[in-house]
């Protein structure tokens, strides 16, 4: 590395600039993704040999597939092993959630330009201010964005728009679960990559792994594993819930699980889902479950602990107990991040309690609900 001599001659001043080139090299946070993966491999390599060899222009990539597939696992695998190849990275989780939240496009300003200029914080006042500072951040680098969950046609038409603003050789990766919208919107300029489902045999290896903690299994366990693979039908997503929520559990309560997935309809995930929370053994950990599916996915885990310590509980090791689970995760920014499968399947177990009479819900999260109840009970 070669470093000019700008110090005027003052040692300190020469070390400090050392110290700046080092960081903006070695901030490369890298995200978090399961520690067993399987069935990847091939789609990660052709999307990294597209980052590296597609035409110098910026290129976007559509990464498609319905929910619970493992398009984010890919994107962030992908996004993990080819950031040091581009100047600045950034990944932008759960667009979909953040676009239904107020001031949500000055947030997300917020953070591509504190990750593209490693961890700088700006003050963004307006929406115009904040496309005038990611312009001017992202001038003369190569930039690797992955936009996480896309759903909405305008949020399409934004990420073409962006093209011009990224130096040639840049790349945009944008994960949805609707091929539609993005066909419409100039498909012969996005690369498109759908997510299929696993084979069985991969998806044996993924079950028997969270299951059992290896690759192989006790022969009597054969015939139930190959059945609890017919139910999931190659989705990642169910497979890692119901083997951690088998783990350790003896023959009779895998019959039992059996059981209750042989009376649910072809590929609904959600009542799948719903095996590995009704299988919590806490109701303080349902609750919590609950509270978090409605109130704090995307919230700092120590501001969640702080509030529900307030309401006379600690929640800390629910936080362990669902995470042992896979219903929950907490990322290297300490937020709390749950799959929006499990986050939808939460809600609609307080929605079916009371369907049609959001009062009667032991709890409210949209805010037009919220104020409809207070406005009949004032």
């Amino acid at each position: 590395m070669v470093v000019e001599n700008q110090a005027d001659g003052y040692e300190a001043k020469f070390i400090e600039k050392i110290v700046q080139m080092l960081e903006g090299k070695l901030s490369r946070t890298h995200l978090n993704i399961p520690g067993y993966l399987v069935g990847i491999d091939n789609q990660v390599n052709s999307i990294s040999s597209w980052l590296h060899n597609a035409p110098s222009d910026v290129g976007i990539m559509s990464i498609w597939g319905i929910g619970g597939i493992g398009k984010t696992t890919i994107a962030k695998r992908v996004f993990n092993l080819n950031l040091g190849s581009f100047d600045a990275g950034c990944f932008l989780s759960d667009i979909a959630d953040t676009s239904k939240e107020s001031h949500r496009v000055a947030r997300l300003q917020k953070q591509l330009v504190s990750e593209i200029l490693v961890g700088k914080k700006r003050k963004l006042p307006s929406v115009e201010q904040g496309i005038w500072t990611i312009r001017n951040a992202m001038s003369g680098k190569r930039v690797l964005l992955v936009l996480d969950d896309v759903e909405e046609n305008d949020q399409v038409d934004a990420i073409l728009g962006m093209q011009n603003w990224f130096c040639p050789g840049s790349k945009i990766i944008i994960t949805t679960r609707n091929q539609q919208f993005i066909k419409a919107h100039r498909a012969d300029k996005i690369h498109m990559v759908k997510v299929d489902s696993l084979l069985e045999t991969e998806s044996l290896k993924l079950l028997f792994w969270h299951a059992f903690g290896e690759e192989d299994l006790p022969g009597n366990y054969m015939d139930l594993t190959n059945r609890v693979v017919a139910c999931c039908g190659g989705l990642p997503l169910a497979l890692r819930v119901l083997g951690l929520s088998l783990s350790c559990r003896s023959v009779d309560v895998w019959e039992s699980t059996l059981e209750i997935l042989d009376t649910i309809p072809d590929n609904d995930i959600h009542k799948i889902l719903e095996i590995s929370y009704n299988s919590l053994k806490s109701d303080l950990d349902k609750n919590l479950f609950l509270d978090i599916a409605c109130f704090f996915v995307g919230k700092d885990v120590n501001l969640m602990v702080k509030i529900i310590h307030g309401c006379g509980f600690s929640p800390l090791r629910g936080i362990e107990n669902l995470k042992d689970r896979g219903l929950l995760s907490v990322d290297h920014n300490k937020k709390l991040r749950m799959h929006q499968m499990l986050q939808q399947m939460g809600r609609e177990i307080i929605r079916q309690k009371a369907p049609d009479e959001p009062g009667k819900r032991c709890r409210l999260w949209h805010a037009e609900d919220s104020f409809n109840v207070l406005k009949d009970n004032s």
